[in-house]
């Protein structure tokens, strides 16, 4: 797919350069909208002002739309501001209000003004929900009936359906004060007797969020029950709108992404298109802050026990076999927990978990341990030697293993983001507290 892009990004690239217009723009026509977006950000910016400038609004907003955060804002604000409402007015409302959350405020309330009143009004109501919000996802346009109907008369009004409503594979309906009471699958529907009236077959056990549910909670719900949409109501439970599953995927892939990066402390990293400067102001804030709490602390535990590490140089070696299993067990416990977390499958009291991975780190602890005490009786080091380092391996990994499970959890509890307990900062710390069990058990075992 790669080198079809690159070749379809050279012919247009020939046909703008040859003044050809018109066949550059039937090209793109004949692509997907996902594959015309990925052929447009092979383009240089002018180029790709030129395309969206004469392109249709219909057209060129379904392209907009696949294409990443940075290349969307820079074509609309690189456009006259007529063309680029023309084109905004085209999208979906939930990634216009996305596109527009984005934008400078004044450029945002220009265009705004240049749209449809009721379009306005509704991207308006969408911008007021953070884009982190359930209010933020969802599309208003989204297909609400009377419960008061029979299933032939729904099946008649589906057939007056607009273009742009939702419809996916559900019908929600409600009662005259526009509460929300049921919903149907098209299935449903098309099998259902058409004088059956909509309330005897409707689900009413329904599944639904307020608009300042966080995305996270929407992902975790469409997942665990299965859901193509889901549906976004007020206080009052009036349908506001619904989140699709092709809004979800988005959320999900952008917070694996998130986790992944969070995990080795880059999470502000411009992964599309990093630049040095940014990768540089990324990255500075974790490293140096973990390098100067490690450096400064360890030198001074370091410094307390210069005196043991003289006398017994062996120990100086054995000090990064210390740290190395703590530190790999305090990862793989913060990030089967975080896991977990995401995925909704962690209710009631947290005790039984953070057990399990003690546990577990008191297990590894115990067989490194040993094969510590067993290498150290090959090099022909003393047993209280060889019992001191074991020991401190064994405290180490239990101490890791509760704390990379502890603090996801902690965290959680707290409503901040889970994965900031695996940051550089935490290995930092899990090395001193290494250093300072190690020390102080020879202290008692070898002094």
């Amino acid at each position: 797919m790669e080198e079809r892009t690159k070749i379809l990004a050279a012919s247009l690239r020939s046909l703008l350069g040859e003044g050809k217009l018109g066949p550059a723009l039937a090209l793109l026509d004949g692509l997907h909208p996902s594959d015309a977006a990925d052929v447009l950000e092979a383009l240089s910016p002018e180029e790709r002002l030129r395309i969206f400038g004469m392109w249709d609004a219909e057209e060129s907003s379904e392209a907009l739309q696949e294409m990443g955060d940075e290349e969307q804002m820079e074509v609309v604000q690189g456009l006259a501001r007529s063309v680029a409402a023309r084109i905004v007015e085209s999208m979906r409302p939930d990634d216009a209000a996305d596109l527009l959350g984005q934008l400078p405020p004044g450029l945002t309330r220009d265009i705004l003004g240049r749209l449809d009143p009721t379009v306005a009004g509704k991207l308006e109501k969408l911008l007021a929900h953070g884009r982190d919000t359930a209010g933020g996802l969802m599309t208003p346009e989204a297909m609400r009936l009377s419960d008061e109907l029979t299933v032939g008369e729904v099946l008649e009004e589906l057939r007056r359906v607009p273009e742009d409503v939702e419809l996916i594979y559900y019908v929600y309906f409600q009662d005259r004060e526009r509460r929300l009471t049921g919903v149907c699958s098209l299935r449903e529907l098309i099998l259902a007797d058409p004088e059956t009236p909509v309330r005897e077959i409707m689900h009413t056990n329904l599944i639904k969020v307020g608009p300042e549910e966080s995305r996270e909670k929407v992902a975790a719900l469409i997942d665990r029950y299965d859901l193509l949409s889901l549906p976004v109501v007020d206080e009052e439970g009036r349908l506001l709108g619904i989140i699709t599953v092709d809004d979800v995927m988005d959320v999900v892939e952008e917070e694996a992404r998130e986790d992944v990066m969070s995990l080795a402390g880059t999470v502000s990293e411009d992964v599309e298109a990093p630049r040095f400067t940014s990768l540089l102001s990324a990255r500075a804030p974790w490293l140096m802050g973990a390098f100067l709490v490690e450096a400064l602390l360890v030198a001074a535990l370091l410094r307390w026990g210069s005196d043991l590490l003289s006398d017994h140089v062996a120990l100086v070696f054995f000090i990064p076999v210390v740290l190395i299993l703590g530190n790999t067990l305090s990862l793989q416990g913060s990030a089967r927990m975080l896991v977990e977390i995401r995925e909704g499958r962690v209710r009631g009291p947290w005790v039984r978990r953070l057990a399990r991975e003690t546990i577990l780190g008191a297990s590894f602890g115990a067989a490194g341990g040993l094969v510590v005490f067993l290498l150290a009786s090959t090099l022909g080091e003393s047993a209280r030697l060889g019992m001191a380092v074991a020991l401190a391996v064994g405290s180490t990994c239990v101490l890791a293993s509760f704390l990379g499970s502890l603090l996801p959890a902690a965290l959680e509890a707290m409503g901040r983001d889970p994965a900031k307990a695996s940051e550089p900062l935490l290995a930092s710390l899990l090395d001193v507290a290494g250093v300072l069990i190690y020390l102080a058990i020879a202290h008692v075992l070898l002094a």
